[in-house]
């Protein structure tokens, strides 16, 4: 962008009309550089992440419109629908093209705007913005026909995972790799562009939501907590994505329990540190898009109201708390270590799988395990008191609430164990991405080995020198955690069920003995009744009290027989009653089916006498039939 155009220093985005009905502008954007530093109290290398402000982009939004101008695409592809995509994509999108890299930075002394890797967060997830993105940042003077078929692919990979439900599109859990690689050239197969989405947990807050930090799309509103096409759900939302579930939200276990009103020094903290306190637990998506080795795009949804530390938001997650452990797991090795795009999809997954599990909650109670553990010592103090069928309700809506939560781990898990097998032949310095289970034997044996010098200085403690594998350890670990839950709940719930039992037993007898007296007894009341109303035939009769009782006695056994034989024979005399009728249905159908067969093979022998007029009329399962003139009898 040029100065002589009159392009202020301190721009307002919305002021300039380049950006007014633009989806995406620079202001909506968190763009972060990986970079190597010199420590300042050692003299040594530390790679560190960056954020980039918009402001600081102007020098880069000079050529905005490099790609529109530089590009022609009748010489990327013949086809003229592809060509109108490509330059619709472009006019929108291309201005992203200047956020490309300069170079890749191997030593502190290159120049300036070299690095590692560029990462760019949208809080936003529109299916467009993805096609966007990638036409936008992709190097297109190398290899266009490659470019075009990831394209194609990506296009193919939404199509194919996006679903409907009554809460709104979703993806279902994926990774894809958009290409196999740029021409023959191995040693850049790194290059491969990427596509992934994931579920994670994540939570709301009570009372208004406070203004976001970063704009989204104008479609949404400027003010919107909510944002895309790809809604945030709730957890039931999330299984039963068929089914309306508003009845039932506002009464979440993540809502119900809140342990900061019995604890004053979490209140503090949750008060100081958010100033709301969490309630709904929620499901958000997290897209990774790989563009190339040095640069990937992130999407989530709009969360970035919540407070930066702890870091609530994804995106300050990610590079505040995942990157600064993962950077030295991976890093811990005297092999020759790169940062590419693909460490960066560990990174990412990281910082979003892990927001509410106890691999950031080291010192508050609030992540996922502690908040149901917790829930579930009270429903166990309620047991002890009374049990009663309420409890056995509330223990059921924890036990299906962690169901959820399992599957959309078990989901998670999957998803990463597939992202690194895939990397594991992405890899071509030297350093294998192996399994988790080799990773893990690897960790065993470590006690035994000495410890490698890390290449970069370490600031965090890792237990595996391999980030998925870490991870997927992290995952795995909180897993069996909320497995034991689910296990403890199903144990309550069989002892509030014995309990019940044994109460409803006490509870029998006592019903038991009433409806003997009252079955007893109201006979006699209803005979009393009637001989003493006050009626001519009833009043003036000639016979004695004897009468009276004889009527009494009789109409009392008969009560209580019919009452005892239907109790405890009923049953019994109701089945006995339904196999007869079905017996004599089938015996029924038996005699008419071999009237039918007799019938049939008389017919087919002939044994029809000539004189037998054709109008003669037979049964058939216990209807008159008659034969046509036209029959041939």
């Amino acid at each position: 962008m040029d100065h002589e155009k009159g392009y202020p220093v301190h721009i307002e985005w919305r002021a300039d009309s380049y950006w007014r009905n633009r989806r995406l502008s620079p202001s909506q954007l968190q763009v972060h550089d990986v970079v190597l530093e010199a420590s300042k109290s050692d003299g040594g290398t530390i790679l560190d992440m960056n954020e980039v402000p918009s402001s600081t982009l102007l020098s880069d939004l000079e050529h905005r419109d490099r790609l529109v101008e530089s590009i022609e695409w009748e010489d990327v592809t013949k086809s003229r629908n592809e060509q109108k995509i490509l330059s619709s994509l472009a006019e929108e999108y291309g201005w992203m093209n200047s956020l490309r890299g300069k170079g890749v930075q191997t030593s502190v002394h290159d120049p300036s705007d070299f690095r590692k890797c560029r990462w760019i967060h949208i809080s936003s997830k529109f299916p467009e913005y993805l096609k966007g993105c990638f036409v936008a940042m992709s190097d297109w003077t190398k290899n266009p026909a490659e470019n075009i078929a990831a394209l194609h692919q990506l296009e193919y990979c939404i199509n194919q995972n996006e679903r409907f439900s009554k809460h709104g599109r979703l993806f279902t859990p994926f990774f894809q790799v958009l290409s196999d690689g740029y021409g023959h050239d191995t040693s850049v197969e790194e290059n491969r562009p990427m596509l992934l989405s994931v579920p994670f947990l994540d939570w709301t807050v009570e009372g208004e939501t406070p203004p976001l930090r970063f704009q989204i799309d104008p479609r949404e509103g400027y003010q919107s907590s909510r944002s895309s096409s790809h809604l945030i759900r709730s957890i039931l939302q999330h299984y039963y994505r068929l089914e309306d579930t508003a009845d039932r939200e506002a009464m979440q276990v993540f809502t119900k329990h809140k342990p900061w009103q019995t604890d004053r020094a979490l209140d503090l903290k949750v008060r100081r540190w958010y100033g709301h306190y969490p309630t709904s637990l929620n499901v958000d998506e997290l897209w990774i898009l790989v563009i190339d080795a040095r640069h990937v795009v992130t999407f989530s949804s709009n969360q970035s109201w919540k407070s930066r530390w702890p870091p609530l938001q994804v995106s300050a997650r990610i590079s505040d708390v995942s990157f600064r452990g993962i950077r030295n797991s991976f890093l811990n090795s005297s092999k020759e270590q790169d940062y590419t795009s693909y460490t960066h999809i560990i990174t990412a997954l990281s910082g979003a799988l892990g927001l509410l599990h106890r691999s950031f909650w080291t010192d508050i109670s609030l992540c996922i395990t502690d908040r149901y553990a917790s829930y579930l010592g009270h429903l166990q103090y309620r047991l002890h008191r009374s049990p009663s069928t309420k409890l056995v309700m509330d223990l059921l809506q924890v036990q299906e609430e962690l169901n959820i939560v399992l599957q959309i781990m078990d989901q998670q898990i999957e998803l990463v164990t597939t992202v690194q097998e895939a990397l594991m032949t992405g890899r071509s310095r030297g350093h294998s991405w192996g399994s988790a289970k080799h990773h893990r034997h690897r960790h065993t044996m470590s006690n035994s080995m000495p410890p490698e010098q890390a290449t970069y200085r370490q600031l965090s403690f890792s237990q595996l020198s391999d980030p998925a594998a870490q991870l997927l350890e992290n995952l795995q670990r909180e897993r069996d955690d909320l497995c034991d839950l689910r296990e403890n709940s199903n144990t309550l719930i069989n002892r509030t069920i014995q309990l019940v039992n044994i109460r409803l037993e006490v509870h029998g007898k006592a019903i038991m003995v009433f409806t003997i007296v009252t079955i007893v007894f109201l006979p006699l009341s209803f005979v009393t009744s009637f001989f003493g109303m006050n009626f001519k035939d009833i009043r003036d009769m000639d016979q004695t009290q004897s009468l009276f009782w004889i009527v009494a006695a009789a109409l009392t056994t008969g009560t209580v027989g019919l009452a005892t034989l239907l109790a405890f024979y009923g049953t019994t005399i109701l089945d006995k009653f339904t196999s007869w009728r079905d017996q004599r249905y089938r015996r029924n159908r038996y005699r008419h089916s071999v009237k039918y067969s007799s019938a049939k093979v008389d017919l087919t022998m002939g044994k029809y006498p000539a004189q037998q007029p054709r109008s003669t009329t037979f049964e058939v399962l216990g209807s008159s039939f008659r034969p046509s003139r036209n029959a041939g009898f």
